[in-house]
């Protein structure tokens, strides 16, 4: 039997193990996005447990890290921003070189101030905050994490 009539033969059960294992591979990496963007990951790195700690006794501690830390302005944004600070944090905390006072970038503090205004939109739409490009943390920063920065990153002793 030659190898045309035996993948014609067997084509059907070939097709359905190829679904099943891509099937399988889309739960497993839907389960993997989903966990990554829990709470319960974000504290599970030695670097975060302060901003974890603060997290839970906060008023927002019922919103995931990344409905505050990442864009959503589309899926696509979102993904390329979720990789390249997953690689960024990934990095340090591999070679245990974050600062003691883990601060938020430039664009973090934009994705922020972003979905600030996208929850809050009712609470600041008469004011000039509404029309965007403030910085929600000027007076709000010790909000969600507290004031005391002293208490992140890594200690090496």
């Amino acid at each position: 039997m030659d190898t045309g009539q035996y993948l014609n033969r067997h084509a059907l059960k070939l097709m359905a193990v190829g679904f099943g294992i891509a099937v399988l591979g889309m739960a497993v990496s839907a389960a993997g996005y989903t966990y990554a963007e829990s709470p319960a990951f974000c504290g599970s790195c030695h670097s975060m447990e302060h901003a974890y700690t603060t997290w839970q006794a906060s008023n927002h501690k019922q919103i995931a890290c990344s409905e505050c830390h990442l864009p959503h302005s589309s899926m696509t944004t979102k993904m390329f921003a979720k990789i390249r600070t997953g690689m960024k944090d990934v990095y340090h905390e591999t070679v245990r070189d974050y600062p003691a006072a883990i601060t938020v970038s430039a664009q973090g503090k934009e994705y922020i101030a972003d979905n600030c205004l996208r929850c809050h939109q009712s609470t600041v739409e008469n004011t000039k905050m509404a029309a965007g490009g403030q910085d929600c943390g000027k007076c709000h920063r010790g909000l969600v994490h507290g004031m005391n920065k002293g208490k992140g990153g890594i200690h090496v002793e």
